[in-house]
C-alpha cells in the first residue's frame, strides 16, 4: 500500500510464485482477496512489485494472473 517501503515487505505479504502457467499463492494473495471482497475502495493506493522490482497496479496483475491456473495454498 502507499504507506509501506520496500523494507516493509516480508515473506508473509509475498502473493504468490508462478512457474510453468500455475500461480502459487501465498498469504499476500489472501490479504489482496481480502480487501478486493471488504475495502475495494483501498484497491488504488496498493502496488504490486515482482522479483525484479517492477509495480503493477491491481489491474494488471489480475490481467496478468488470469493466464495462470491457480493454486491456492490452502
Amino acid at each position: 500500500m502507499d504507506n509501506k517501503k520496500d523494507e516493509d515487505l516480508w515473506d508473509e505479504n509475498i502473493l504468490g510464485e508462478e512457474s510453468f502457467g500455475k500461480f502459487y499463492t501465498g498469504n499476500g494473495f489472501t490479504a489482496l482477496n481480502y480487501i478486493i471482497q471488504k475495502e475495494p475502495e483501498a484497491l488504488g493506493s496498493i502496488k504490486i512489485k515482482d522479483e525484479k522490482n517492477k509495480s503493477y497496479t491491481v489491474t494488471e496483475f489480475l490481467d496478468t494472473a488470469k493466464k495462470w491456473k491457480i493454486i491456492l495454498d490452502n
